[in-house]
């Protein structure tokens, strides 16, 4: 890493990410000043795990030090950062909603499972762990995936979103997906990720992580996979629980009459 690449690592985090977090929430309280509510509260999560994904000692060790900080990192960028975004947003009048669009459903969703697969390519994540610019693109492109994942799901717009059950399917693949990744990352005979198996210690933290946490680069690796594996598909469930909860509590509201004549 070069000094001007250290500079900023050390400069972007402290300071770009604390300020667009604070611009982000001010547009938000600014657009939405008459209709805060709940939603509100997802919003301002989001915007804190952007911080603690970025900001935070998290930030520091994904940029070089620890695969499984970088694999919490990508968890958070992706699945849930921008379903808040989309919980927060109002819901439009019906006037305002178009007619629903099918045909990107497939796109949305190999949009989300490539954010899991295509950046733990080995060329790719080794440029990401070892760049400055290309970390920026990654962190961008995790969240727009992420966005464009969750939208069918979770748009505040009722026509833009699929129906109850196709939703469980879309979730369930998604989380057959991130398993499969997960088990080849963790059981992987060789290091995914190269360029964590011998970091460049610019901070002086290497023998923290490796003497007093005892994470060596096997089980840095093996703790990132089951990062993949486990606590992604615990996000993909509840989200399916939530969407089958939201499908029988509308069956359960609507007449007798209109169910049996179906």
């Amino acid at each position: 890493m070069t000094g001007k690449e250290l500079l900023f690592t050390l400069w972007a985090p402290g300071l770009v990410v604390p300020l667009f977090s604070v611009a982000a929430l001010a547009a938000y309280v600014a657009r939405f000043r008459g209709r805060l509510s709940l939603r509100a509260g997802y919003f301002g999560l989001a915007v804190a795990l952007f911080f603690l994904a970025l900001a935070s000692p998290i930030g520091v060790l994904a940029r070089g030090y620890l695969f499984s900080a970088h694999m919490l990192q990508h968890l958070l960028l992706t699945l849930a950062i921008p379903p808040l975004v989309l919980l927060s947003l109002p819901t439009p009048s019906s006037s305002d909603a178009p007619e629903r669009d099918r045909t990107g459903i497939l796109v949305s969703w190999l949009a989300g499972v490539g954010a899991m697969w295509i950046w733990h390519a080995r060329p790719l994540c080794n440029a990401a762990a070892a760049s400055t610019r290309v970390q920026v693109v990654q962190t961008v492109s995790l969240l727009v995936m992420g966005l464009a994942f969750w939208r069918p799901v979770l748009s505040p717009r009722a026509r833009d979103r699929i129906d109850p059950l196709p939703a469980v399917v879309y979730l369930f693949g998604g989380c057959i997906a991130c398993t499969i990744l997960g088990i080849l990352v963790t059981l992987s005979p060789i290091e995914v990720c190269s360029a964590y198996m011998n970091p460049t210690d610019t901070l002086g933290v290497l023998p923290l992580l490796r003497d007093s946490w005892g994470l060596s680069c096997k089980a840095d690796q093996q703790l990132g996979g089951l990062l993949m594996w486990v606590p992604a598909c615990f996000v993909y469930a509840a989200a399916i629980l939530g969407t089958l909860g939201t499908y029988y509590s509308a069956e359960g509201r609507r007449p007798a009459h209109a169910r049996g004549s179906e």
